[in-house]
Parts: C-alpha cells; sequence; structure tokens
C-alpha cells in the first residue's frame, strides 16, 4: 500500500472516530430552534411603557438551595473585590410565575426539579458533573411542578433567562406541549458521559428572542414586547451567557425586572461587582450590572427579582 492509500485510510478512518463521537457526545446538546415573533410595539420608550400600566402580577419563589464558591458567582478579580473572600455560600434558585388577564400564566425559568430532594446534583451525570456543578438541596414539594400543582396553574408556556442547569432543570417535570422561549444563540451544554442530564428532553423546538425586531431601551440595549400591549418585556442582557435574558413585568399594582444571573442578589447590586468566572463573558456581564443599576436610579419604583435571592 502507498504512502498515499495510506494517508487517506488513516484520514477517513478519525474522521469516522470524530463523527461517532459528536453522535454520541454533542448530539443531546442540539435542539431545533425557530425565531420568536412577537407583535408589532406600539411603545417607543420607558417613558411610554411606564406610565401605561397593564394588568399582569408576579410571583416568585424558591425551589431550592445551590452551594457554590462565591467566585462563581461573583467577579472576585474586580477592583472593588479586594477585601472579599471566596467562600462557599448556599443561594436560592428561584423562579418566577406570571399571570396576565388576558394571555394566562406563564413562567420565567423553571429551577430546580423534584430530585433535588434526593440527590444533589439532579438529574445530572457524567465525569465533570462533581467537578463543575454546584450541589443542590430542596424540601420535598418545593420544585416548580409541584408549585404550579398546588398554585392550580394551567402553564402557558415558559420564558428561560438562560439555560444554565439551576435554571431549567424544572423542565423535566413540565409539560412540553407549550413554547419554551430564550435568548437567541444561548448554548445548552448537555453532554454525555462528560455532562449529561437532558433537562430540556422532549422539547422539539426552542424559540429564540430576536432582539434586532426590538426598540432601544437605554440604559440597556433592545427590548421586545413580548404580549405586544407593553405588559411584558424581554431586554437583551448577554454578557453571564451568550444569549441571556432579563424580562421586565409592568404591572398595575407593581413594576419588576427579573434580572436572572445578570445581577445575582442584593449584595451584588450594592457593590456593582459584577457576575464570576461561570460567566461567558465577565466584561460584557459587568457593563449589564452598570446598567442596571444606572436604571434603578432613573426609576426607583420598578422592583428588583434577582435570580438567587429573596
Amino acid at each position: 500500500m502507498n504512502k498515499s492509500k495510506r494517508i487517506l485510510l488513516v484520514s477517513t478512518f478519525l474522521i469516522i472516530i470524530a463523527f461517532v463521537f459528536v453522535l454520541l457526545v454533542f448530539q443531546s446538546s442540539i435542539i431545533p430552534r425557530r425565531s420568536f415573533s412577537a407583535p408589532k410595539t406600539y411603545y417607543h420608550s420607558w417613558g411610554q411603557i411606564l406610565s401605561d400600566p397593564k394588568p399582569i402580577t408576579i410571583n416568585t419563589y424558591a425551589t431550592g438551595i445551590m452551594r457554590t464558591g462565591l467566585s462563581a458567582i461573583m467577579n472576585l478579580e474586580h477592583e472593588r473585590a479586594l477585601d472579599i473572600e471566596d467562600v462557599v455560600i448556599e443561594v436560592p434558585v428561584n423562579v418566577s410565575i406570571i399571570h396576565h388577564q388576558k394571555f394566562g400564566a406563564y413562567l420565567i425559568d423553571a429551577g430546580l426539579d423534584s430530585s433535588y430532594v434526593y440527590n444533589p446534583y439532579g438529574t445530572s451525570k457524567g465525569i465533570l458533573v462533581k467537578k463543575f456543578m454546584g450541589k443542590g438541596s430542596q424540601d420535598p414539594n418545593t420544585d416548580i411542578a409541584a408549585i404550579l400543582d398546588g398554585e392550580n396553574i394551567r402553564l402557558q408556556g415558559v420564558w428561560l433567562t438562560h439555560l444554565h442547569p439551576d435554571h431549567i432543570a424544572g423542565i423535566v417535570d413540565l409539560p412540553k406541549n407549550i413554547p419554551y422561549v430564550v435568548g437567541e444563540d444561548e448554548r445548552y451544554i448537555n453532554f454525555r458521559f462528560l455532562m449529561h442530564s437532558d433537562h430540556l428532553a422532549g422539547i422539539k423546538v426552542l424559540y429564540e428572542i430576536d432582539f434586532n425586531q426590538g426598540i432601544d431601551l437605554p440604559p440597556f440595549g433592545k427590548g421586545v414586547d413580548l404580549f405586544g400591549d407593553g405588559s411584558f418585556w424581554a431586554i437583551e442582557s448577554s454578557g453571564h451567557s451568550k444569549g441571556h435574558v432579563m424580562y421586565f413585568i409592568n404591572g398595575v399594582h407593581e413594576k419588576v425586572i427579573v434580572t436572572g444571573d445578570a445581577c445575582n442578589n442584593q449584595f451584588q447590586f450594592d457593590t456593582g461587582i459584577g457576575p464570576g468566572y461561570l460567566s461567558s463573558d465577565v466584561d460584557k456581564a459587568q457593563e449589564v450590572l452598570e446598567s442596571i443599576k444606572t436604571f434603578k436610579e432613573h426609576y426607583p419604583e420598578v422592583k428588583l427579582v434577582f435570580g438567587h435571592d429573596l
């Protein structure tokens, strides 16, 4: 066999091995995506939006506790963090239920599923789980499915701030015949043998919010009017993750921004230190946090609901 044939055979073999590896390991993280088509909005500024509240409400619940290093959620390399020690902390894992008088009930994030009562890693398996994932804990009947059942809520859909495990684990216990919506290009990490959980198993398609169709909402970037009546907005906040989204609820009785992990808790907001090493882009995550603080200065009447604080 001449040299060129040997090279061809070896190359073909390596290509086959790579294909099998991708098929076995990476295929479980691939879910078809479609653009979410938001209705046309008639609003052009925060002033217009805030002066026209709508019949929408929000309630927030903790679905369990996560233990993690402080540096995972707070950038301890920041100049303001010189005196802050990297310790193990326990934080609640929050979900919010919104209810619109016309459009019904939706979730913002899904929190932890019921498996965390018995297993600190939930349904996650793989050789990298114990090294990279924080440990969770949960009291019985505090998972999102139990909360929805207890409140007798018929869910119309799920809006996700991002696809990190502690924000999507609860989906395993939720119906799959409803829309699940994320930010554009938001990554889903679910690799067989490495870090595998199938939190999104059964979802046939993820809908992505196209912020190019939104309006400018300074000090943030673009915002999308999700219901078309000014009641509920998605706000682009890429930084903690590539497609991270915050949500604004423009209620008659309460106006709220759900920050997700763009701002984890009140301490992070007060110190002005952005999200930590779990972020895809620490610098952009810092910019988003600063925009949240600027917004709050201009609109103090708007409440902040953090991803990991009550």
